[in-house]
This record gives C-alpha cells, structure tokens and sequence, in this order.
C-alpha cells in the first residue's frame, strides 16, 4: 500500500463554516429538552453544535486530536461501497483547524490518504499518529508539524488471513504511559489468523474469540493481552490505569459490555462454536470458571469511548466514560463503581438521535472540547452521508476537574493491589489462599500464579482439598500450565463430587484434544447428580474428540475453524435413549438431541406406551411433534384424549397434534368444553385450522355463549379469534406504551412455549430455543437475558425497527422472475451465495441475476399479532421473558 501525502491546504470560507449553536435558553417551552438537527440533548447543561456534514464530510468513523488541538478524522471509502460508488478508491485522513481561536474550524487539509479498510486512529505519547486498518497497524510521520504527513510505516499486520471481514479484524487502538500499544482484534470469522509485529514476533490463534493485542509502539514484543471477545470495537483507559473495553455481542447473547481487561483475562467467547454465543463452553458474564465478568451491560453496538474527565463535562461526569451506541443512536455516560478489585457501574443517555444519529468514535482538545463522527445511516456499505458534532458543557456550569490524555493515572490501592497479583509469580501461599476469594478478579490472579511451573508439584498435593473452590482454582491452575500429565490429571477431576468441577473436567479434555480420556467421559455424568448443563457439555466433548475433528482441526483443513464439522458418531444420541441403565433424567434430555427422530420413530411410540416418568414423557411428546406420519398422530390423539394423563402432557400432545396428520380430529372438539383452562385452550387452538367446519364452529360458539363454560378470558380470546369475531380495538404496533399496559397481568410460560412451538405463531421456523427450532432467526435461549419486556414486544410488533447488522436480511431477483429472501450474502466474483429459510445455503450465478440487495424491513414478517390473541402474546412474552 502507497501513502500519499497531498501538500496543498483545502481552505474554507469561514462564512459558509460558522456552526449554528442551540441553547435550551432559546426554547419556547421550559424545562423541554432541546433537540439539535433531530438529536435530543437529554442533559439540559450540555450544549451539541454540528461542525461538519456531508458532503464536506462522508461516513468518518475514528477521530483524534494533535497536541495542537487540530482535529483529525478517519473518513472512509472502501468500506464495503456499493456498486458504482463515486468516492475516491482510498480512504482519507483529514485535518480541520480552528486557527483564530473562535470555535469554528477555518482550515481543511488532507493529512494522508491511502488506507484501505480504515477503522480507528490515535495518537501516541510521543505524537504520533497511528491508524488500524481491518487487516494492518501504520504510524504516521509528521516531522515538520504542519498537518501533512510525508511517510508512513507499516508496524504490525495480519500474514492470515488473506481476506477480512472489516467489522470482525482489527478495530480499535490506544497506549498507556508505559511504552504500550493496545489493539482491539475481532473475532475474524473463526478464521485462522497469524498477527506479526515489526520485529518478526508472531501471536496467531484458530477458533478463538476476538483478542486484545499488546506491543510495544515500535509494534515489537507482540502478544496477546486478553481474549474472550466477540468484536472489541474500542479501548480506552480510566482515570487510574484501568483499560476498558466496549465489546459487542454474538447474535443470540447479550447485552453488549463494557470489560474490565486485565492480562491474561477470558471473557468468555470462542468462535469455533459459531455465532451464537450459546454453547456448553462459552461464557458471556463470568459464567464459566475460568472467566471474567463484564463490568457494566451496555446497548446495541457500542462503538466508542472517552474518558469524561477529558472533556468539560459538568462535575458529576467525574470518573465516568462516554459510549456510543451506534445501533440505538444514542450516546450514554457509564457511571462506575469499585466491586472488589473491578468495576460495576450503570449507563444514562444523554444524547438522543432518531434513525439518522450513528455516533461512532470521541476525542477531546486540550481545552476540553470534545468531538465525535457520525455515520448517520444504519447502512455498513460507504453511502455519502455524515457529520462530525462538537459537545460541550454550558457556560456557568460547574465542571470537572479535567484531566489530559496520558496524565499519569492516578494512584488508587484497588489497581494498584490487582498489579500486585498479577505480576507476583511466585507467592503459593497467598494466591493458594485466594482460590476462596468472592472476588473473581482475585480469583483470576491466583489461578494463573499458581499456573507457573514452579508450582506444579504443590499443587498436585492439593488435589483432594476439602474445598470444592480450592480444587476447582487447583484444576484451572493445572489446565493453564500445560501440565504434562494433563491428561491424567483431568481424568481424575470427571470424578470429582462437585458437578461444576466435572463439568470443567470435560471442557479441558475437550479443548486440549486429551483423547486418551475419551471412554471415561461418561464418569461426570454418573458418580453424581444428573445435570443437562453437564449433558450437553459432555455431548460437546465428544464431538471435541471425534478422531475426525481432532485430525481436521489440528492440522487447520479449513481456513475457517467452524467449517469443520463438530458431529457426534453415527447413533450415538439413540443408543443412549436405548439404555435402560442410563437414568430416565439422561434419556430424556438426551431425545432433544436424536440425530433423526423419524428414523427412531418406533423407539419413541414405545417408549410414549410404556414410559412413566413425566420428564421423559413429555420429551417423547416434543419429539414426535417433528415426525410427521399418521401412526404417531394417532398415538399423540390418544395422549390428549387421556383422562389418565396429567394435564401439562395432554396439552402438549395437542400442541404436538397440530404438526400431525389426522383424520380422527373431531375427537378433540369435546375438549373445549373440559374445565381446565389450559387444555380447553390448546384445543382451541388446535381446531383454529378447522374451524369452518360446522361442528366446530358450532360447538365453538356454543362455548363461547356459554357464561358458565367460558369463565376463562384465555379461551374466550382464543375462541373468537378463531371465528374470526371482533376482540376489540388494539393500540397501532408503533404504541409501545399501550401495548405494555394492555398486555399486563397473569401469564403462564409453559403455555408460551406451546405458543412458541405452533402453528400458530410459526416463532420455531426462524427461531431456536434450547436446541429446537429453525436457524434463519437468531437463537432465543437467553433472550430474556438480552432484551426487557419493553424491547420483546417491540421486536414482536415491529421487527423491522431493530434490526441488527448482523441479521442483516438480502434478496437475490433472478432474471427469470424468482426471488429469494435471506441473510449471510456472500458476494464472488462469478456467483452469489445466500442463506435461505427453506434451502439452507444456495448458489446463483451473477449473470443469471436481475438485481440484488439489502432488505428494507427485517426477515421476520410484521403482524404477528393478528394471530395472536392478546393472552397467547402474554404467555409468549412471559415465555420468552423466562429464557
């Protein structure tokens, strides 16, 4: 790559630059919050003044500011334009200056251009100007001061992979007062990366997640600093030496976070087991023993930081940090506190945009000024549009003691006492002591200073400690120091009497490939309490195992690590199911995972006869429900007609019924009648298909004017909505506040589920919960987790209001007519692959092609809740709530 430094000033008419400043104390209407250019100011003591706009400016994304007080802006061209794009071929570093001291920006100038995938600049200690593109780390030149640069060096840059996805490679740099660079590395896709520094020095990984990458400033002494992450998209560093990270979130695992990094730290995610986030040996909030949690939930693409006490901000800004969240169009203060040797903290927003509002990337003048990019169309692809915005705090308003970017941190004993342990190596007795700490931050320094070879015999006497705490850090300790008899050592853990210690066991012998232990694996399911999070994680070790896997994987067959299939061997799920020995706990969770059900459908009808622990019944249930065929229809009829059968069951056999072919259904028409509120339900809902038959209509009707019979509001909602009879006026899908109040009161998530799995909703064609369901939608299992009640009713009224990135859905119009709907688009050269609901992925050549392009509205289809009676969406919600 050339850099080209232009050696001609672009300068401005101060006239046609002047920013228009808005003050509440022009608003008409007290104690009403001002709203600059459609961007509400939800802090009245701040003041927002658009400095720049397209077409002066087009999608920046990093800024900084130079020792004097010029500002620099990443604007980019080459992130993925579109067809026909006119911006230049490279992207541009520009440079604005207020030279006369009045506020506005009077010069414009062309720093350097040339970059390609430009994500993130900064500045360096010493002055430097660095930027991180997707693939590369350049330091600038600027020897004589004047805002140009005239050369450039390449520090630090991926040798693999050839091609990156640029939101998922590298995306954020910053420095400490040390001597060292930081850079926020993604995921890259499960790729198999290789990262070199300027001396030669290599750090690479395959299937890991998203890095926090450490060299000296030269780019010498690389190495990885932190890992566990999905997309680190910026790092900064607090008040006292703190560095903290902004991370987004897979696709099925939320929130976005705000991390606490400190070395050798594991937050939690690894890309071999895909996108999603949920899986046996993945961890999002500390959750796993081994990880670290988050320090504050963030909202939907945080994309920036700034450190507060950079800015002249008002005085309770004090040791807060500012974030942009891109995918909210909003900008929030984190509020943080001391928890332990870490942090905890809370978000407030402040600035408010609508749709057009895409903050990305801060940086402060020496005066205390801050500044921020703007992308402001929810589009990735470069498309002309942009700002550049000035905040600041009102006159007469208290401030801050603001600090300057690199002041040494100030001294705090939390920092200092977690340096401390981290850096001491060689104290057994104090960190063998801190394997009981409640902090995990603590814990974390213990387990890898015990980690250190010197330690290895003293732990090994250390394995049979009383403490289960004390054992589980010995393990992790163990695990981390690549024990040569690691093998051994964790064979003699699948026995241990605590479950999470098992369950540890399994994922060191799955991640470190110990296939000598592969046939005691089962021990960690058996010589305690069953668990399914035990279950599964056993299942994944398995797959881990596989000699298949292990050969493919070890010697890096795919460039991209997912793409090696993680299978378990031929029936290997049914030959649990089969076993009597196993306990009926195991080989009811185990039908969940029944390579093909229809292939065991004799199995499940005999076990549907003959079984009698409910757990294992109601699996069979769910089970059978993906097997179309008219034997097990007749054998789900006979489950809901059964008087001898508890309720929940019934219900569920009914439910099931719906996916069945059967000729025999006017057999459940009685049922609407039955007392049971919920079974009378899923009757109803069952014959909703068949309600213009006459029967069913009438008997339907029958129940519905019958006070006495129809006492349930539920069914009654359920009955009319079948009939297709008015059920009453209902807020517009954009009321969110009405619908939250007119879907108030009781609700049952088990009946949601069943809500979940119908024909009705038809929520498992796109969506997965807990392994069951389609995969065109993003998986459900911690939605709960993700999004408050607010934010599910949303996304069930109007999907297409949020709609993340990544979830980005595209259409492919063929020549001949057909179209296709999806997401994953993968545009070659010759061809276009995309994902489908219904064919997985397909393959069409470009010269077959009419036109193709992103979806204007979401995958999901809007009006949901014109199938829905108002109590099936209070049951889904309390369901989805429950995940």
């Amino acid at each position: 790559m050339h850099i080209k430094a232009p050696d001609l000033f672009l300068f401005s008419l101060i006239i046609l630059m002047v920013p228009v400043i808005f003050s509440c104390e022009n608003s008409e209407v007290k104690n009403e919050p001002m709203v600059v250019d459609g961007v509400t100011i939800l802090d009245e003591r701040l003041e927002l003044t658009l400095m720049k706009q397209d077409p002066e400016i087009v999608t920046p994304i990093g800024i900084a500011v130079d020792k004097q007080d010029r500002v620099y802006v990443l604007e980019s061209h080459t992130h993925l334009p579109p067809k026909g794009y006119g911006g230049p071929e490279h992207d541009l570093i520009k440079v604005y200056e207020d030279s006369n001291g009045d506020g506005n920006w009077d010069r414009e100038s062309v720093f350097a251009e040339g970059l390609f995938e430009g994500l993130n600049i900064a500045f360096s200690p010493e002055g430097h100007l660095y930027a991180v593109t997707s693939k590369e780390v350049w330091k600038f030149y600027d020897e004589d001061g004047d805002g140009i640069s005239e050369r450039s060096e390449k520090l630090m840059a991926f040798t693999k992979p050839e091609q990156v996805y640029a939101h998922a490679a590298i995306l954020s740099i910053t420095f400490d007062t040390d001597g060292w660079m930081y850079i926020g590395r993604g995921n890259t896709g499960a790729a198999h990366w290789i990262f070199q520094g300027s001396d030669g020095r290599e750090v690479s990984g395959y299937g890991d997640g998203g890095n926090i990458l450490r060299a000296k400033t030269d780019g010498t002494d690389l190495e990885i600093f932190s890992t566990g992450y999905w997309n680190p998209f910026d790092l900064k560093f607090d008040n006292y030496g703190r560095l903290l990270v902004a991370d987004n979130d897979p696709d099925s695992r939320g929130p976005n976070r705000l991390i606490h990094a400190v070395n050798g730290s594991d937050f939690g995610y690894q890309s071999l087991f895909g996108g999603s986030g949920i899986h046996p040996y993945l961890a999002w909030d500390g959750e796993l023993p081994g990880t670290l949690p988050y320090a504050v939930p963030l909202g939907e693409s945080p994309s920036g930081l700034l450190n507060a006490n950079l800015g002249n901000l008002p005085r309770d800004y004090d040791d807060q940090i500012l974030c942009s969240i891109w995918e909210e169009s909003s900008i929030v203060r984190i509020a943080l506190e001391e928890k332990g040797l870490s942090l905890t903290g809370s978000t407030e927003v402040i600035l408010q945009g609508g749709e057009d509002f895409r903050p990305v990337a801060f940086a402060a003048d020496s005066k205390g000024t801050i500044f921020f990019t703007d992308w402001v169309e929810r589009v990735y692809p470069n498309h002309g549009k942009g700002k550049i915005w000035k905040l600041s705090a009102k006159e007469n308003t208290e401030l801050l003691a603001k600090s300057s970017l690199y002041d040494t941190p100030i001294a705090n004993e939390k920092v200092k006492r977690l340096n401390q342990l981290l850096s001491d190596s060689t104290n057994f007795d104090q960190h063998f002591k801190n394997l009981q700490s409640d902090d995990p931050f603590v814990r974390h320094t213990a387990v890898m200073g015990l980690s250190r070879e010197v330690h290895r015999e003293k732990l090994a006497q250390a394995l049979g400690n009383e403490s289960a705490e004390v054992r589980l850090g010995v393990m992790l300790a163990l695990m981390d120091s690549k024990h040569p008899d690691g093998a051994k050592l964790a064979g003699q853990f699948l026995e241990d009497s605590d479950p999470e210690i098992r369950r540890m066991a399994l994922i060191w012998i799955g991640s470190h490939g110990l296939a000598s232990q592969r046939e005691n694996l089962e021990l960690a399911l058996t010589v305690g309490d069953f668990t399914p999070q035990l279950f599964e994680t056993y299942l994944e070790t398995v797959k881990l195992l596989e000699p298949e896997f292990r050969v493919a994987f070890e010697n890096k067959k795919e460039d991209i690590s997912k793409r090696i299939p993680l299978k378990l061997p031929n029936e290997f799920i049914a030959g649990i199911v089969r076993d009597p020995s196993h306990p009926s706990q195991m080989r009811a969770y185990a039908l969940r995972y029944l390579e093909d059900p229809a292939d065991q459908k004799e199995l499940l009808l005999e076990f549907l006869s003959q079984e009698k622990e409910e757990d294992l019944q109601l699996e069979i249930i769910q089970t059978l429900a993906n097997v179309p065929d008219p034997e097990v229809g007749d054998a789900l009829l006979q489950v809901s007609l059964s008087t001898n059968k508890p309720i929940h069951l019934r219900a569920e056999a009914l439910s099931a019924l719906s996916r069945q072919p059967q000729e025999a259904w006017k057999e459940v028409i009685p049922l609407l009648e039955v007392s049971n509120e919920n079974l009378a339900i899923a009757a109803a809902r069952y014959l909703r298909t068949k309600s213009g038959e006459e029967a069913v209509k009438l008997a339907m009707e029958r129940v519905l004017n019958d006070g006495s019979s129809c006492d349930s509001e539920g069914l009654r909602q359920q009955l009319m909505l079948a009939l297709s009879q008015d059920t009453g006026k209902r807020p517009d899908p954009q009321e969110l506040d009405a619908w939250s109040s007119l879907l108030e009161g009781p609700a049952d998530p088990d009946r949601g589920r069943r809500v979940f799995y119908s024909n009705t909703s038809l929520c498992s064609t796109c969506h997965v919960v807990e392994g069951s369901g389609g995969d065109l939608g993003p998986d459900l299992s911690n939605v709960g987790k993700s999004k408050d009640r607010k934010g599910l009713i949303s996304s069930i009224l109007s999907p297409s209001d949020e709609m993340s990135p990544e979830w980005q859905g595209w259409f492919i119009e063929m020549k001949d007519g057909t179209r296709y709907d999806g997401r994953q688009i993968d545009v070659g050269y010759d061809d276009i692959k995309l994902y489908t609901q219904a064919e997985g992925f397909i393959q069409v050549k470009k010269a077959d092609i009419a036109a193709y392009g992103m979806a204007e509205t979401s995958l999901m289809p809007a009006g949901l809740e014109q199938r829905l009676s108002n109590q099936d969406l209070k049951d889904l919600l309390a369901f989805l709530e429950s995940q």
